[in-house]
């Protein structure tokens, strides 16, 4: 095969992959298919050498692989594992020649099970020996439509088995039908806003008549030289031409038209971000107080959304934050997320009062922060492409495709972290950069050994060696949970060390003229710990007693590193099974044995039949500092409704909601265990089962807040990055903000009532005010289907936040009509539905309403009554 005739395969083989049925096996396997059908002239057949790559997160064919060769003898190909999700097809000696309009069909096995569009990867691309990759272009577009329809029970439900003792577990989840998501949707509709800001107050008198106008006369902001900058976030935003001075004295020149910004005494003093707001009448004059500039910073937001059409209403506002830590967490290893994102992600953090940015730098698929004198690490650790080799750059996993112009490829250099950090600094936002270390380290180790063999090909051998994090004499690879072999730094290394010492001191030195370094996160989670059990380093450890047995060696690695980041005057974080290593009592590591003034663990671990729920708690007892980050409410990387056109992973839960954020009780974590992972309800007897996982808080104060997770294995684009951020980031704040009086309810019927009132008040915020916000600084958050349902032969419809404007078609999605009260329907077509975003210009994905079982199921009630 030559290059032209490559080309030309790429170009016009088609492919289509189906999830034919994950429930044959239980809970083991899958069964799928790949058809692949030849447009082109070139005949695809054995002698041509060619091979298909491609990302694949389940492993193929196990238990075959990854160890050897799968061949699929019917077919006549066979699938190899590379490493990470990476996996090829190509023919054996057998392989029947495809010729023009042939087609092929691959069926095989895949590990668990697949219910989800986003399963699977783009940029499937095809090679023969030395010619140039090129992507198959029916794979090259993210909306996925290679993919086939998840249409059936046994392709979008994920098992079916029994367990030792009989009983039979089944996944309960199905996609929703309008009609279902109507009754979710049911709450009232209350024609505006429920809330006038979030996050709600601590104490707000507002006054619902009277407001004043800042379009009238001629207003003025006087600040103190603290706040001076925070007059000048105030002046950007609103939309008078309005002077900024500073404030000398204690009396302003004028005493109406005056914004007044000044530090001042709120509550005791001793909260720094507490504040208070007045909005007087007569004369017109607005004052924030501040207990320090973040404080006034809060009460500026508070002011912007208060704000309407150059409006506010009168109001006396004292508030202050429940969580000194209220985070976001966003991974742009995984897939590269440029600056200007990150830059509106903190835009929209600041309106809703977050002040803590956790910046997940670094993981097996990427290393994104410059380091200077490591170059290797940005050059290729940053670069994902087709060098199997992982010296020029490391694999392209994750569907980035065999160039470097998609998401695999980037990272931030020295002024652009800089000019990040800057941006927060100036919204009162701590960046907290995590280095993901020892596992989820494949793009570091394969970087430095990318530096190692350049230095000793040189012949400075010691140079060569000085960060070199994996054992060259280890020729045993055990894999991550993510499929990856040489993700995990050796413990046994005094190399190791210097490496981490180096970036540690490097990147303290890139905070250090713009925002000091306070806290190093080192991640700690998901460590293959069986890869280290052939390492000669680390079985000189042993040998030397510095470690008695393989499994201190994770201890032993993270006391190293706790006094690597001490020496720097450093805090420490760590996910919580960074410092949670005995996986049979989940006993934590003692809190005296790190010599960091504090170690902040995240929590979330919880999935409620895991046993793990309580770790959370049993962390702030032992002394930790604890940031509340479950996953079965917390992580935004899963879908928004259990639909297989909904983006999203789903091993903490089937779908994480908006409301589901927003009914986060971190006080009481086991007041939140609402569904198994079946779907099935969990029940007081269920609790009770799990009753060794329940450990009551004792030191309340260590837990400091939460914070919400992005992973972006499944996040490419910018608008997928907000779609999956947003909305839930605004429950979140107002979580992290505002303990709402219904939290502190015992009884479960009466804290349901008092939570639905409260969710009814803000979701209707949400759709008649704070999505038409994001709308205005271009944020592309998800937009909800409409639920449906029809009555005495009219169409009626609604959506999980009044406010939002909603469209419906009887031809198909031709012409679409806007939907103001029920529509009489007259035949049997079935209807599309969609949501408006608040502005009108974007869609939510089309639903349809099947109009024949509509009304069957209507009439077999009539009948039924």
């Amino acid at each position: 095969m030559n290059q032209e005739e490559l080309d030309e395969v790429a170009e016009k083989l088609d492919i289509k992959y189906s999830v034919l049925d994950n429930l044959e096996d239980g809970r083991l396997t899958y069964t799928a298919n790949i058809v692949l059908k030849n447009y082109s002239s070139v005949t695809l057949d054995y002698e041509k050498k060619w091979a298909i790559y491609f990302c694949h997160i389940r492993m193929i064919e196990p238990p075959i692989l990854p160890d050897e060769e799968a061949i699929i003898v019917a077919s006549g190909i066979k699938f190899r594992h590379i490493n990470g999700c990476l996996f090829t097809l190509e023919p054996i000696k057998s392989f029947k020649p495809v010729g023009k309009n042939e087609s092929l069909e691959v069926m095989f096995k895949a590990q668990y099970y697949s219910v989800a569009r986003s399963d699977l990867m783009p940029n499937w691309y095809i090679t023969s020996e030395s010619l140039k990759p090129r992507v198959l272009k029916c794979t090259s577009h993210d909306d996925l439509q290679y993919v086939q329809s998840f249409d059936e029970e046994a392709k979008w439900k994920r098992f079916s088995y029994k367990l030792d003792n009989g009983t039979l577990r089944q996944d309960k989840y199905d996609p929703w039908t309008p009609q279902e998501r109507f009754i979710k949707n049911k709450i009232e509709d209350l024609k505006k806003q429920g809330k006038d800001v979030i996050p709600t107050p601590l104490e707000m008198d507002i006054d619902k008549v009277k407001d004043i106008n800042l379009s009238s006369g001629n207003w003025i902001i006087y600040a103190g030289k603290e706040v001076y900058k925070e007059a000048q976030i105030l002046k950007g935003n609103i939309k008078i031409d309005v002077d900024v001075k500073e404030m000398k004295t204690n009396d302003n020149a004028r005493c109406e038209n005056v914004i007044t910004l000044k530090l001042g005494q709120v509550y005791d003093g001793n909260n720094s971000e507490a504040y208070a707001l007045t909005i007087k009448e007569n004369p017109p004059l607005v004052e924030i107080i501040g207990n320090k500039p973040c404080g006034v910073f809060y009460g500026v937001q508070t002011l912007l959304a208060l704000l309407k059409d150059n409006r506010i209403p009168i109001v006396k506002i004292k508030d202050y934050p429940r969580y000194p830590y209220r985070g976001m967490q966003l991974d742009v290893s995984r897939n590269f997320h440029s600056k200007a994102q990150v830059l509106k992600l903190l835009d929209v953090m600041a309106m809703y009062k977050m002040n803590k940015f956790h910046f997940h730098l670094t993981d097996d698929e990427g290393w994104r922060i410059e380091i200077p004198g490591l170059e290797e690490l940005t050059l290729v650790g940053g670069r994902r492409g087709h060098d199997l080799s992982e010296r020029t750059c490391i694999l392209p996993m994750l569907g980035s495709g065999p160039d470097f112009n998609t998401s695999g490829t980037g990272y931030y250099t020295v002024k652009e972290y800089q000019e990040i950090l800057q941006y927060a600094v100036d919204r009162h936002i701590e960046v907290i950069p995590e280095i993901d270390m020892p596992g989820h380290s494949h793009a570091a180790i394969k970087a430095m050994r990318a530096r190692y063999l350049k230095y000793k090909d040189e012949g400075d051998l010691e140079k060569a060696k000085e960060y070199v994090l994996t054992d060259l004499a280890d020729t045993k690879h055990i894999l991550s949970c993510q499929l990856y072999a040489e993700n995990s730094m050796n413990p046994g290394l005094d190399s190791t060390y210097r490496f981490i010492e180096k970036v540690v001191v490097e990147v303290q030195k890139i905070h250090e003229d713009v925002s000091p370094l306070k806290l190093f996160h080192f991640g700690g989670d998901e460590v293959p710990y069986e890869s280290w059990l052939d390492s000669p380093a680390c079985k000189r450890l042993i040998d030397t007693k510095e470690v008695n047995k393989f499994s201190e060696l994770m201890e032993y690695f993270i006391k190293k590193v706790a006094k690597i980041v001490a020496q720097h005057d450093l805090y420490l974080g760590a996910w919580q099974d960074g410092v949670i290593h005995d996986e049979v009592f989940l006993e934590p590591m003692k809190r005296d044995s790190f010599p960091n003034k504090e170690v902040v663990a995240y929590a979330w671990q919880n999935v409620w039949e895991s046993g793990l729920s309580g770790c959370a708690y049993k962390l702030a007892n032992e002394g930790y500092k604890v940031v509340m980050a479950q996953g079965t409410h917390l992580y935004f990387d899963h879908p928004q409704e259990p639909d297989p056109e909904e983006r999203g992973l789903y091993w903490a839960a089937r779908y994480i909601d908006t409301r589901k954020t927003f009914s986060f009780m971190p006080d009481n974590i086991y007041a939140n265990a609402d569904f198994k992972l079946t779907g099935d309800p969990i029940t007081k007897k269920d609790l009770d089962h799990n009753a060794k996982d329940h450990h009551q808080l004792k030191k309340e104060k260590n837990v400091i807040g939460m914070q919400g997770q992005l992973w972006s294995e499944l996040v490419r684009l910018p608008d997928q990055m907000d779609n999956m951020i947003f909305p839930r980031l605004i429950p979140l704040a107002e979580r992290a903000w505002h303990k709402a009086q219904w939290e502190s309810e015992e009884k479960q019927d009466s804290r349901k009532r008092q939570e639905t009132a409260d969710w009814t008040l803000f979701a209707n915020s949400l759709g008649y005010k704070e999505l038409e916000r994001l709308d205005n600084m271009g944020v592309a958050y998800h937009i909800p289907p409409p639920g449906a349902r029809i009555v005495n032969s009219k169409i009626e419809m609604n959506v999980a936040y009044p406010g939002l404007k909603m469209e419906y078609s009887i031809d198909n999605g031709v012409t679409w009509s806007l939907y103001d009260m029920p529509v009489e329907v007259k035949d049997d077509a079935d209807i599309l539905l969609r949501t408006k975003s608040a502005n009108g210009k974007r869609n939510s994905r089309h639903v349809v309403l099947k109009m024949v079982a509509e009304k069957m199921k209507n009439s077999q009630k009539t009948w039924n009554q």
